[in-house]
């Protein structure tokens, strides 16, 4: 008797201690995560309360002294949530900062092209827009003037009623930061728990002091005006976990490889990977990995880790070979991220598909 009871009770035991290990897990297809925000936000523009959280670094790569303009293109989305909102926050070394549109078409400056999906039936992530996936804009400019603003795309205005949305922006020494609260009362019919999934993408779209000239995708491409279909899955979690990077590391460092067109030694390849602000701590060395078409091993370089702006946390990781070590067209690189004990991370591909303004190289 007294066995039969404690089955259970040792069942139950047994689920509760292991539980911890599978609020770890992510769902199949999760690109990137939103972590918990911390009580009490304020959308003033001051990002430090995202430290800690998910980052997705962009337009960091090739910050050749000869490159300003490149220089100023980089900056870094952030994601949080709780049961009141969800928080985007972008920090940007773009010191050109304007949005001479008006109030209905922020697109047209330096703003943020917003893609947001919560639906729960078959229409999530679908071809087609629809109530509860919204595509919008938020600045924290207006001309030149810090003066945060928001818009719904033109013709899908009543995919939310807009409640309690807010924008708050300042400028750094460096650049600037901007703030976005989307409440969930906009989306009736999703209820954000832990480990629920949404889509989304973040679009940062450049001016320099007149039209807008530049835009970058954090996840997609410009399908993402057509369709929700090429938003990134992003499931909610407490907090960014070492067990999280396998699957999303590829957006939290992202990775490029090119070959300079001005150089004074024999022609060398050169691989980046950008590097998430706060976490700093779960990353040890970071490798490029060179493998012929059949998958045999080529080569393998260490990347020693660069400064783009200290203050904003704004940090790669670089590394060069000779271009003739692998021939162009004949071989794959990855990059390999350790931790702190050189257990591997994650393994991270280039991106094959353009992020940009213009399509192809």
């Amino acid at each position: 008797m007294r066995s039969n009871t404690l089955l259970p009770m040792l069942m139950v035991f047994a689920v509760l201690l292991l539980a911890p290990l599978f609020a770890d897990d992510l769902k199949p297809g999760v690109r990137g995560l939103a972590t918990r925000a911390p009580a009490d936000m304020k959308i003033d523009g001051d990002l430090s309360e995202f430290e800690g959280a998910f980052c997705a670094p962009a337009n960091y790569f090739f910050q050749a002294e000869k490159q300003p303009l490149i220089k100023d293109r980089a900056a870094q989305f952030f994601y949080m949530w709780d049961d009141t909102a969800f928080y985007a926050g972008l920090r940007t070394l773009d010191t050109r900062q304007f949005n001479g549109s008006d109030d209905a078409h922020l697109w047209g400056g330096d703003a943020v092209e917003w893609y947001f999906d919560t639906r729960r039936g078959d229409d999530f992530r679908g071809i087609d827009w629809g109530k509860g996936a919204v595509h919008m804009y938020w600045t924290g400019y207006d001309k030149a003037e810090v003066k945060p603003r928001w818009c719904l795309r033109p013709g899908y205005l009543d995919a939310i009623p807009g409640k309690g949305i807010e924008v708050g922006a300042r400028r750094t020494p460096y650049g600037a930061e901007v703030e976005f609260k989307l409440p969930w009362e906009n989306f009736p019919n999703f209820k954000p728990t832990v480990n629920e999934v949404i889509a989304l993408d973040a679009e940062l779209c450049y001016s320099d002091g007149g039209p807008r000239l530049d835009r970058i995708f954090a996840y997609g491409s410009p399908l993402c005006v057509q369709e929700p279909a090429a938003q990134a899955p992003i499931q909610l979690v407490e907090k960014l976990e070492p067990a999280h990077w396998k699957q999303c590391g590829a957006v939290a460092a992202p990775m490029r490889c090119d070959m300079a067109w001005n150089q004074k030694t024999k022609a060398l390849v050169t691989g980046q990977v950008a590097l998430p602000p706060y976490q700093s701590d779960q990353i040890g060395k970071v490798v490029f990995q060179i493998s012929d078409l059949s998958g045999k091993k080529l080569g393998e370089y260490a990347a020693d880790r660069k400064t783009i702006q200290e203050a904003g946390k704004f940090y790669m990781a670089e590394a060069q070979w000779p271009a003739d070590a692998a021939i162009s067209g004949q071989h794959t690189v990855i990059a390999i991220l350790f931790d702190k004990n050189e257990k591997e991370l994650c393994r991270v591909a280039p991106r094959l598909y353009s992020a940009g303004m213009t399509q192809g190289y």
